[in-house]
Formats: structure tokens, sequence, C-alpha cells
């Protein structure tokens, strides 16, 4: 993923989270560019992980 690209409210939100997540993020690749792509790209990373249940509002 390339941090220029990130518009602000992505990187405001990129920059909230825990370092392992961002981590993870940067090693996918992944084309994120918004702060909706990032907040479905760490559901979908915590929703894969076993035992966890995430709420939706």
């Amino acid at each position: 993923m390339d941090l220029s690209k990130l518009d602000t409210a992505a990187r405001a939100y990129f920059d909230s989270l825990t370092p392992a997540m961002k981590e993870n993020i940067m090693q996918t690749g992944a084309k994120l560019t918004t702060k909706n792509d990032l907040e479905r790209f760490v559901q979908n990373s915590v929703e894969s992980l076993p035992g966890v249940t995430v709420e939706t509002k």
C-alpha cells in the first residue's frame, strides 16, 4: 500500500491503528485509498481471526 495515496481521513484512520494492523495492511500490498477501504479491510481481517465476532452498528 502506498501511504501517499491515502486521503486525509484514511491517513488519520491508518495512523490510529495498532502497529500490528498497520504492518498487516502494508504487507498485503492492498490498493486502499479511502477510510472506507481501510475500515472494510480491518473489519474483514478481524473477522477472519478464530474465535472473534464483530458486531456492526
